[in-house]
């Protein structure tokens, strides 16, 4: 009775009053968040970035009276961020995933609740016992993968769970990829977020329970062993992916409450058009996945390095790169061929990916005379590279793409469940209003990314979030009401299911 009532002495209190909300950061998914937010005159929104003209861009065409722009450096000006925090009812923090623990010392001093849309850090899981001694919420992994994926994941596993069925098996795919109309280089791929986040879930290993077997697969061999996986759009238009394993996913047989002895897979994995891999892999090779500081890529030298110089390409760098592709690449097919025994993978030919690959990077300009902007180390500085060539034209949009495929038993029979999400990105330059009702056109990755967010913050905020500590969106007072309110801005997961 008496958290009954707090709700609704709290959702009293939101009716009566504006709320203050600190976001901190102005990057590529913002815009929906402050869209969504400033539709509401509850809200008052404070927009800090390291970059005041990005985050004066954000607050474009909002009433003035309901946002304001401060340029601050999260990492550096610690009492002015914790001034800030001070005044806010709630933070959302959009900043890089390292810089949130210093957000959330700010927010465990002043009792202040925080959003993110990252992972749960170690460093963030340490802060929990806090947390929950503050009274305040550290609700994370709130975008699209990790958010929407957890959340359509969750319904179906309680439904499942309450009408008595047994989860089998969990296979979950995600990606953020140029719409096929818009696919123009041959790595298929283009950023509508952090470059740097791209590149560094890339490098990592990925764990993962497979018809029973365990399995880890380094970032060389995940790559090398690509999963094909079909996708429908709808009854007339398919799509055809390459799949690749995501993380730790036998981490979430906890997160999601499955029973161990029940699961025979558990994967989450990352969706690429094809290509992408195969140019990874010719990344990989050489080191340029490194994150270890390098003399070739030091700032402070004021000599011009070129990428041909450092693949070691000699005059004839094609026939020198491709030469020492083709003997990473066996290697790699030699290391990774009995790790997926059974399994069925996209085919591999040497010869075919050697040329894909020499085509992805002479396309990039590694093959030619392109000079290093050099940034520290050798994965720094490729992702200047690449942000440079693979962004979006005004003209051009992004896909998101997310499925679940369920296999669940119950006493009378088996299903497969399939439950899908197809989002596209605006088109800048047509004539057409912003799609889901925003201000603003954005990517179909920033609208995934910063509605969730968006959303979640109005609920913790209105009083309907119970729990306190760190936690991720897994529980049926935040995913239910959230799906609702993306199935309401048209972002839905569609479901079917076939009988085995």
């Amino acid at each position: 009775y008496r958290f009954t009532l707090s709700r609704a002495i709290d959702r009293y209190n939101m009716a009566q009053q504006q709320h203050r909300i600190l976001l901190l950061g102005s990057g590529m998914v913002v815009q929906p968040v402050v869209d969504y937010l400033l539709k509401d005159a509850r809200f008052h929104l404070t927009i800090v970035s390291l970059f005041l003209h990005e985050a004066v861009n954000a607050a474009k065409g909002h009433n003035p009276a309901h946002v304001e722009t401060v340029q601050l450096d999260v990492g550096k000006q610690a009492a002015e961020l914790d001034a800030l925090v001070a005044k806010a009812d709630l933070v959302i923090s959009l900043v890089p995933a390292p810089m949130h623990p210093i957000v959330a010392q700010a927010c465990l001093k002043n009792k202040k609740h925080l959003l993110t849309a990252s992972y749960i850090s170690p460093a963030m899981k340490e802060l929990d016992s806090a947390a929950k001694e503050a009274g305040v919420i550290f609700l994370n992994e709130l975008g699209l993968d990790p958010g929407i994926d957890h959340m359509s994941a969750m319904a179906i596993i309680d439904e499942a769970k309450h009408k008595g069925g047994k989860i089998r098996s969990f296979v979950s795919w995600c990606g953020a990829l140029p719409a096929p109309d818009c696919m123009n280089n041959p790595l298929g791929y283009k950023f509508s977020w952090s470059p740097r986040g791209v590149l560094s879930s890339a490098g990592l290993p990925s764990t993962f329970l497979w018809e029973n077997k365990s399995t880890e697969l380094s970032p060389e061999n995940k790559w090398q062993l690509l999963l094909p996986v079909p996708v429908s759009e709808s009854d007339k238009v398919d799509h055809m992916f390459d799949g690749v394993g995501n993380r730790d996913s036998v981490s979430y047989i906890d997160v999601y409450g499955l029973n161990k002895d029940d699961l025979q897979t558990m994967f989450r994995g990352t969706l690429r058009w094809p290509g992408f891999g195969t140019v990874v892999r010719a990344f990989m090779a050489p080191g340029l996945f490194s994150s270890a500081q390098s003399s070739s890529f030091d700032p402070a030298s004021s000599e011009a390095v070129k990428w041909r110089d450092v693949l070691g390409g000699g005059d004839d760098v094609e026939a020198s790169v491709g030469a020492k592709l083709k003997a990473a690449f066996e290697k790699m097919g030699s290391e990774a061929q009995d790790k997926l025994v059974g399994v069925k993978t996209v085919p591999r030919d040497v010869s075919q990916d050697v040329s894909a690959a020499l085509a992805g990077l002479k396309w990039l300009g590694i093959t030619a005379d392109e000079v290093v902007e050099k940034k520290g180390t050798p994965i720094d500085s490729l992702c200047a590279l690449l942000e440079k060539r693979l962004s979006y034209g005004p003209a051009e949009r992004d896909i998101v793409v997310m499925q679940h495929e369920f296999i669940v038993e119950y006493p009378s029979h088996s299903e497969k469940v399939y439950s899908t999400l197809v989002v596209y990105g605006d088109n800048k330059e047509s004539k057409e209003p912003a799609a889901y009702g925003m201000l603003n056109k954005s990517t179909a990755t920033a609208k995934t990314v910063g509605l969730p967010v968006a959303m979640a913050a109005e609920l913790i905020l209105q009083g309907s979030v119970p729990q306190r500590g760190v936690i991720a969106p897994i529980y049926k007072e935040i995913y239910t009401p959230m799906l609702n309110m993306l199935r309401a801005q048209g972002i839905d997961m569609k479901e079917r299911a076939e009988k085995l």
